[in-house]
């Protein structure tokens, strides 16, 4: 399904552009990155899709990856 624009009038959607997965947000990327918190279902509200509870990418580049590596030396 795609988007029925009604996520962003949705009571858990938030309006940040800083995504912190440690504080329990979840992105939809069908409904233009929209931001939610505090939704207890994986699924998006509006198109019903699944939300993305972990960073896109890992590996080299990612901060964890790098805080490790510097606390090894």
């Amino acid at each position: 399904m795609s988007c029925r624009s009604f996520c962003k009038t949705h009571p858990n959607y938030v309006p940040v552009k800083k995504i912190d997965y440690s504080k329990g947000m979840k992105v939809c990327i069908t409904c233009d990155r929209a931001i939610f918190m505090g939704l207890k279902d994986y699924h998006c509200p509006c198109c019903n899709k699944s939300l993305r509870t972990k960073p896109q990418y890992y590996g080299e580049n990612s901060k964890a990856a790098r805080e490790s590596t510097l606390r090894r030396y």
